[in-house]
């Protein structure tokens, strides 16, 4: 198990590797002012580091909190001397585990939020929360600071399958933080839960769903139903490589997959994304932003940013991040600077487009990507539609329900058409 201590260690010794080779950030893309869709803040501290996360964070480290707020305010004020100041429609504080702040933490940092964003066309509010650490008090400031969405990282309601994920929450803790955040009025509800996890069984997923479902106020607005996937830098894979365990099934899995559509569309749910399901009107406003092609500001480390064509993410160290903040003459500690050639973002647009239920308009796919993609898909699409796997009219292609399972490899061919 990963302690803090060791993920102290680490991130000195990355520290001390990275100045050992002399890093330097790149400048922010001139731009001029940006009409900004939505802002990222990361939160980067954790209790534990779960191990199939593959997310910058690090457990413990609370006492640079203080620090960490320090550099996020300079930051945010850096990139709006640069950008100008952003009235965008969403913004969603992940982590990490933001609810590992306490109250006064969280208020500071609603404080700069407010101090350097402009709220006027804010209709979605998002924090992550870790049910053991949201509480009364936190909501209470989360709700006067305008947040209306809280992300519940639930994963699954069963002790030994969050054992496994070495998720550190008590099950029980996820039904007393909904009730908490109905009661201080913040209605829109999602759960994030996770399938696929080894020793799971189609018995113990039921079990799951139900539980969400079940949840105060009627359920969760929102269920994000992610399959596990084994990232090749996470203490999840390492384990698997060791034989700790085995994986499940592949018709286990797909048999999981295809169960949370049909007991989520019975509930009255809608898949408007592949693993994502929202009641009519809840569907995560920031995700979508992403998904087709808007543009954000993002801040803290290792958050990634989209602006203008232009591609970048913050350094993904603490240390780092701190210390290029601190100087007389702080920077954007910003690396992998790129600008997007308009065929290779059209193609990663067109594979988020067609995970989407509404599929691809190409009318409004060619004004967002500057490229009209009916002649590059022409023959993929084509092949796929013949198959039964996918819907063409003269004006949109969208995957049919059953496509969803083998999407992966459509979306690989779409790639490889651009």
């Amino acid at each position: 198990m990963t302690t803090a201590a060791d993920e102290n260690r680490l991130e000195r010794r990355l520290a001390q590797a990275d100045s050992a080779a002399g890093i330097s950030f790149a400048a922010l893309p001139k731009t001029g002012p940006a009409p900004v869709d939505a802002v990222y803040v990361h939160v980067p501290f954790c209790s534990t580091k779960c191990h199939y996360c593959d997310f910058y964070s690090l457990a413990g480290h609370l006492d640079e909190v203080d620090a960490y707020l320090d550099a996020l305010k300079r930051e945010a004020a850096l990139q709006v001397h640069h950008f100008g100041r952003p009235r965008p429609e969403t913004i969603f504080i992940g982590g990490g585990t933001p609810t590992l702040l306490n109250p006064a933490e969280l208020e500071r940092l609603m404080a700069i939020l407010h101090e350097s964003i402009d709220m006027s066309r804010l209709n979605e509010f998002t924090v992550e929360a870790n049910p053991n650490t949201f509480d009364a008090p936190r909501a209470r400031v989360l709700k006067a600071a305008g947040v209306n969405r809280i992300s519940c990282g639930a994963q699954s309601f069963v002790k030994s399958e969050l054992q496994t994920l070495q998720r550190d929450h008590d099950p029980e803790n996820v039904p007393l933080a909904f009730e908490i955040a109905r009661a201080a009025g913040i209605e829109n509800l999602n759960v994030d839960l996770i399938f696929g996890i080894p020793g799971q069984t189609l018995e113990s997923w039921v079990y799951s769903l139900d539980r969400a479902l079940a949840l105060a106020g009627g359920g969760p607005d929102h269920l994000s139903c992610y399959s596990l996937i084994y990232e090749s830098n996470t203490a999840m894979t390492a384990r698997l490589n060791r034989g700790e365990f085995t994986p499940i099934d592949e018709d286990l899995e797909l048999a999981l997959f295809e169960h949370v559509y049909r007991r989520l569309r019975d509930a009255g749910y809608q898949r408007y994304e592949v693993s994502n399901y929202a009641r009519p009107g809840r569907e995560c406003r920031h995700n979508l932003h992403y998904w087709k092609g808007g543009q954000w500001l993002a801040w803290g480390p290792s958050a990634a940013a989209h602006v203008a064509g232009w591609r970048w993410k913050n350094v993904t160290n603490l240390t780092h991040y701190l210390a290029a903040l601190q100087e007389k003459d702080p920077q954007v500690p910003a690396t992998q600077m790129e600008r997007l050639s308009t065929r290779r973002r059209a193609g990663e647009l067109a594979v988020f487009w067609l995970r989407l239920a509404e599929g691809l308009n190409y009318a409004e796919f060619h004004r967002i990507a500057g490229l009209d993609a009916r002649p590059v898909l022409e023959r993929v699409l084509k092949n796929y539609a013949e198959l039964g796997f996918v819907s063409l009219t003269p004006t949109a292609a969208r995957l049919e329900e059953k496509a969803v399972v083998v999407s992966n490899r459509i979306l690989t061919d779409v790639v490889d058409a651009f």
